[in-house]
């Protein structure tokens, strides 16, 4: 059940862990005005019933090239491994990066069915990040369930750098499943389970004893 409310929350989100929009005018100048815009945005697309579904995720993905940097959250996710990766091997995991995400919207826009997000409140963690606090409300009797958004202002932009639905770190989960795979089997490993997973094999190396 957690895991598919995760799965819920990229879905209405629309977006990975990083978005980035302009932080200027009164409406965009807090990081819970922020939040509320962008996930105004991605729900009017989810709830557009009178669009095919790939009509949808192409507004989606056009979403994310505007609103996002998805290199950005892609060397987050991968952490001190980048820098030990090769030209041509950064080239491809940027790539398969980009397509998981394609695929995550893909497989997740079916389940949306009237979510909706209400901000609940925000403080601030230092002199750049603020947590916004959310609930994703759902259909009947389902009840709510907390996501909080890491918000940092970074060159006159905000930039979501962290999501943590029901207690657990989107970001923190992806990178310690990342670095597992490259602590067994190498970035070529990594980037072997990154193709199986874009084409549907979800099997992963394993662990050497």
């Amino acid at each position: 059940m957690a895991w598919r409310r995760r799965a819920l929350l990229l879905a209405a989100a629309g977006l990975p862990l990083v978005v980035i929009v302009p932080a200027t005018g009164k409406s965009q100048g807090e990081p819970a005005g922020f939040i509320r815009q962008v996930a105004d945005q991605a729900l009017r697309i989810l709830a557009a019933r009178d669009r095919s579904e790939e009509e949808r995720i192409a507004e989606l993905e056009r979403l994310l090239e505007r609103a996002t940097d998805l290199d950005l959250i892609a060397k987050l996710v991968l952490g001190s491994y980048w820098r030990k990766a090769t030209p041509a091997q950064r080239q491809r995991y940027l790539e398969l990066f980009r397509k998981m995400i394609r695929k995550q919207i893909a497989g997740n826009i079916s389940r949306y069915d009237g979510q909706r997000i209400e901000i609940v409140g925000s403080h601030e963690i230092d002199d750049r990040d603020t947590m916004v606090s959310t609930l994703v409300h759902g259909v009947g009797n389902e009840a709510p369930y907390r996501v909080d958004w890491r918000v940092r202002r970074y060159n006159g932009r905000y930039l979501i750098i962290d999501v943590v639905a029901e207690g657990v770190s989107l970001l923190i989960t992806k990178r310690k499943e990342f670095r597992d795979i490259v602590s067994s089997s190498g970035i070529e490993g990594l980037l072997a389970a990154m193709a199986k997973k874009v084409e549907g094999q979800e099997a992963a190396p394993q662990a050497r004893s």
